[in-house]
């Protein structure tokens, strides 16, 4: 370590600050489309972090784009659109066959559209001004044209409204923004639509009310001039009904209802526009520049004409800075939020792994996993390998051989295997003697004769490896099945590759009866809806000289990676792609009213859920929180310097302490604050886990057994806070906030577990670890965050600061048990709890004690525990919410952090253009667990703290290059470029800092 402290001495006469090309890097990795889209699902992300628009443009058609805002709540709870803008030109430049671009711009926070022929091209650009609530549309075209903005809605029943006298126009000078008209219903306010099916799941703590589960039309004013005004307003709420049935209705006066008369929507006006009707603004005569915008507002008004006075004061506000400095200003914060940090790196390849499809000795299975699970169940005629991706003509040809007949000689051909017949539990291969599959377990002919497949009820087909089966080159997987209704996970169809990595091929039907491809180039998934006992051709291919990957279904193209990544004039690392794309999402999201939305942040579009299609609204597990989903975007805003971006997540905790206060003295009867784990962002529970049916039932304990006693968030909210702390040095986020919620939450564990052992220790019983271990005593996440949230209150809190709270944590530590550990063949490992039973779900509890509480990690002396811990765990696997690839950075497994981040970086949602939407996995799209997870273990990878102390580089493949910066402890930044094997910059600001940078051990001369 001394070593590594004076080499790094030297480097101050040369190193220098900031990276030279930065910008450059920055902008290679502005996402850019050379078509149109079909829909919605291929549509660009942009927003000013409360206003969010899915903007696309229509193959032969118009500019689109849904409007979002964080604080858009219905009565229901669900967090609704504000509506969709269709943006028409004449002449129209999106006519089929003509130029067409389509570039985000991230470096400025836009997006760009350029279409036309020449001569005649013109230029649109999108952006969501940075400081403001207004969405600018800007037209420049070669010659003149004319726009045509129209508001469409979804929310029928939308009534039409007459106006009072005093609505007169009223000019303010720029763009003649004239004064919005006072309303009056002039008819009955139509019925609200009443969700049902599947599309209830998206009001989900609603799903059981015993009333109807609405949603309300919304409003749209006369069009006045060159403006429209539309609305929509909560008339109704579920705050009262939730108050009452969680046995709180006394608190009802005492917090007034967040929803009721809430009020969203906006204005759209521009120069030189005219009102078509109450919904179409059209340009009063050609132009070669047009332009319209957008005003948003939110606000829980009293009455309608409140909310329309408040709206022209923003209308108003707005029009008094000129365009050219709003775009300034929206400029300046972009640039000044690149700054902070970034992660530029080069990932030729996966650590332990080479070319875009990895060679492995495994067998190759059909109908089940490297390990034996995941097994298919259902019917299959015939299976089949080639070992080159066929064009899609050749797969419509594989498709239309029938499923009993063989496929004859077909140019890079493996092996083919019907499923007709078995001598000796041997299925030959129809393609050549070699490559016998043998039938492990129960796999038999069908009942009908004269059908030829077999039926997969349990078992499995094996061929031993041989090189012929790697597939290096290229690739397709066909075959035809007959699946049944399989459960989440899906089945394996044809596999060749580690459980739970890339390492090899596959192809199955993940999730459930969908279909997906993994390869280590990448994962490509299609909701297929396969339906159960229906006969279907499927097939899988993959060219690495193109890095294209296709799925299909019936012999017909369903969904294909790397179609857009194939414009790019130089290869992108998916490492930094994915970086990039999902902190800028997190930035177009997360400075609103409310945290961050796991389940789609406000990118969500039109959705289909099997054969059921619902509208942008709809959103799987609906408007509550999950804190463990809800914090994963955020532990990466700590390194990423991105501290505007927690603020509503900490102020939602907070602004929730005084109910929780009342909660737990109601159902408790003792002082301090616990948070459900599934929570309206007033501080209840969601209604459907805590139980609408309470006969019987005692107050405060929910039906919902996954989050009975699931309170665990509240010490994993403190750990991120006092990393916030240690970062910023913010004095008064520790007085106003930090101090408050610990001392709440710190006392509720002390009150609400009153029974000690014989050692004078708590006995934490009844709890849970999760929500995988249904019935536990002394939870490990609760016992370990206990521990370290305390340690680091005693050690990063002054005393002055904390005052008598001091000895009441000194206190409390002094009651905590020992960590469950158990001893196995002279290796201690962490376990779930002391004692833990009824597994439910598949989460790691025992590895909390690496990630959030960092108390078996690199730099700590139990580090072995830890990574015992790891390696003995039950769960192992990435994707969505799991916590794998950060918890292997963390412990220093390298080549296994490195799978996992380059995975999870890889695998996008199949339908959805968007580099960086992911999803569903366990939540909805964009899945912002996924990227969170992957960002954080990125940045894991490339620096940890501990104390004073900067770990550079400590998990981290010697061969990947990379350029970063990133945030420590003590208002610290990092800029280190490791190239070639070796540390070629390091700027450490302040410069005090950089005697506690402890090296890679990779370097040469370096200690650990």
């Amino acid at each position: 370590m001394k070593r590594w402290r004076i080499l790094f001495a030297l480097f101050a006469a040369w190193v220098i600050p900031g990276s030279a090309d930065a910008w450059d890097q920055l902008d290679s990795y502005d996402v850019q489309w050379t078509t149109p889209s079909r829909d919605s699902s291929g549509s660009m992300p942009i927003g000013n972090g409360d206003i969010g628009l899915n903007v696309w443009v229509e193959a032969d058609g118009d500019l689109l784009f849904y409007v979002s805002k964080s604080d858009a709540w219905s009565g229901e709870g669900r967090l609704l659109k504000l509506g969709r803008v269709r943006v028409s030109l004449e002449p129209n430049p999106f006519a089929a066959g003509l130029p067409f671009r389509q570039t985000l711009r991230l470096r400025e926070g836009r997006i760009e559209i350029a279409a036309g022929p020449e001569g005649r091209q013109v230029t649109l650009q999108v952006w969501v001004e940075a400081q403001r609530p207004v969405v600018h549309v800007e037209a420049d075209g070669q010659e003149p044209f004319v726009m045509q903005t129209k508001l469409e809605g979804w929310r029928r029943g939308c009534e039409k409204m007459g106006l009072a006298p005093s609505g007169n126009c009223e000019n303010l000078g720029k763009s003649v923004v004239a004064k919005v008209p006072v309303p009056i219903f002039s008819q009955p306010r139509p019925e609200p639509r009443t969700l049902s099916g599947g599309e209830l799941g998206s009001a989900y703590g609603m799903t059981s009310s015993p009333d109807p589960v609405v949603v309300e039309a919304d409003t749209v004013l006369p069009a006045e001039g060159n403006r429209l005004v539309w609305f929509h307003r909560n008339t109704q709420s579920c705050y009262p009904v939730t108050l009452q049935v969680q046995a709180l209705g006394a608190l009802i006066d005492r917090f007034p209802d967040p929803l009721l008369h809430r009020t969203f929507g906006g204005c759209l006006h521009g120069e030189g526009l005219v009102a078509g009707d109450d919904t179409t603004l059209r340009s009063s005569q050609p132009a070669a520049r047009q332009q319209v915008a957008l005003v948003a507002l939110t606000a829980q008004a009293a009455t309608i004409p409140d909310w329309v006075d408040q709206l022209n004061d923003v209308v108003r506000s707005a029009s008094t800075v000129e365009l050219e400095q709003a775009r300034t200003e929206h400029r300046s914060w972009w640039s000044d939020f690149w700054n902070r940090s970034w992660i530029f790196a080069e990932t030729p390849a996966v650590p332990g792994t080479s070319g875009a499809i990895t060679a492995n000795e495994l067998p190759l299975r059909i109908g089940a996993d490297s390990e034996g699970q995941n097994r298919f169940q259902g019917r299959m005629a015939r299976a089949s390998v080639l070992g080159r991706a066929l064009s899609e003509a050749e797969v419509a040809d594989l498709a239309g051989v029938g499923r009993g007949q063989p496929l004859g000689d077909v140019p890079g051909l493996v092996a083919s295997w019907r499923f007709e017949r078995a001598a000796d539990g041997v299925i030959p291969n129809s393609a050549g003697e070699s490559f016998p599959a043998k039938i492990v377990g129960a796999v038999r002919a069908g009942e009908d004769a004269e059908e030829s497949a077999f039926e997969f009820a349990g078992g499995y087909v094996q061929i031993e490896h041989d090189p012929q089966l790697t597939l290096t080159e290229g690739l397709t997987l066909e075959a035809w099945i007959a699946p049944a209704k399989l459960s989440g996970g899906g089945a394996r169809i044809i596999d060749k590759s580690k459980a739970a990595t890339a390492n090899g091929y596959l192809l199955d039907t993940h999730p459930g009866n969908s279909l997906r491809s993994i390869v280590q180039a990448g994962t490509l998934l299609h909701e297929a809806n396969l339906a159960p006992g229906q006969w279907v051709h499927v097939a899988a291919t993959f060219d690495p000289q193109t890095d294209r990957q296709c799925l299909y279904v019936q012999g017909r193209l369903a969904a294909v990676r790397g179609e857009d990544s194939a414009e790019a004039e130089t290869p992108l690392s998916p490492l930094t792609q994915g970086y990039i794309l999902q902190r800028f999402i997190n930035a177009c999201g997360g400075r609103g009213a409310y945290p961050i939305k796991f389940n789609g942040s406000i990118f969500t579009v039109d959705a289909q859920e099997g054969d059921q299609r619902y509208d942008a609204d709809y959103r799987r597990w609906g408007g509550c929180y999950w804190f463990q989903n809800t914090r994963l975007p955020y532990w990466s805003m700590l390194s990423a310097g991105d501290f505007d971006l927690l603020q509503p997540l900490f102020r939602m905790y907070a602004d929730a302490l005084p109910l929780g206060r009342e909660r737990t003295r109601t159902y408790y009867g003792h002082d301090g604050v616990f948070f459900p784990e599934t929570m309206y962002f007033w501080g209840t529970y969601n209604n459907d886990n805590y139980g609408w049916n309470r006969q019987g039932k005692p107050d405060g304990l929910t039906d919902n057994r996954y989050i009975r006693y699931y309170w665990d968030s509240g010490l994993e909210l403190l750990a991120m806070m006092l990393d916030y702390v240690a970062l910023t040095q913010d004095e008064a986020f520790v007085r106003e906030t930090l101090l408050p919620l610990a001392h709440e939450i710190l006392t509720f564990y002390q009150q609400h577990y009153p029974q000690r052992d014989a050692g004078g220790k708590i006995v934490f019983e009844p709890s849970q670890a999760l929500e995988t271990w249904h019935d536990a005593t002394n939870p490990l996440p609760v016992v370990a965050g206990l521990r370290y949230v305390i340690e680091r209150l005693l050690a990063d809190v002054p005393p002055d600061q904390a005052g008598e709270a001091r000895a009441a944590w000194e206190r409390l530590a002094g009651l905590l048990p020992e960590l469950p550990m158990q001893e196995e063949a002279g290796r201690r490992r962490i376990l779930p709890a002391q004692r833990f039973a009824q597994l439910a779900n598949s989460e790691n509890p025992e590895l909390y004690a690496v990630f959030p509480f960092r108390l078996f990690t690199l730099g700590q002396p139990d580090l072995e525990i830890g990574r015992a811990t790891f390696e003995a765990r039950r769960v192992k696997r990435t994707g969505g919410w799991t916590q794998d690839p950060i918890q292997a950075a963390l412990l220093g497994l390298t080549d296994t952090a490195a799978a996992y981040t380059y995975k999870n970086f890889s695998t996008k949602h199949a339908g959805s253009r968007f580099p960086a939407f992911w999803g569903p996995n366990f939540d909805w799209i964009p899945d912002q667990d996924h990227g969170g997870v992957a960002m954080i273990a990125l940045q894991r990878m490339l620096l940890q703290c501990d104390g004073d102390r900067i770990l550079l580089l400590p998990a981290w493949p010697p061969q990947w290059n990379v350029d970063f910066r990133l945030h420590a402890p003590q208002q610290t930044t990092v800029h280190a470029i490791w190239r070639d094997g070796r540390l070629q910059q390091l700027d450490v600001q302040p410069e005090r800092r950089r005697r506690d940078v402890i090296g890679p051990p990779a370097c040469p001369g370096a200690e650990e």
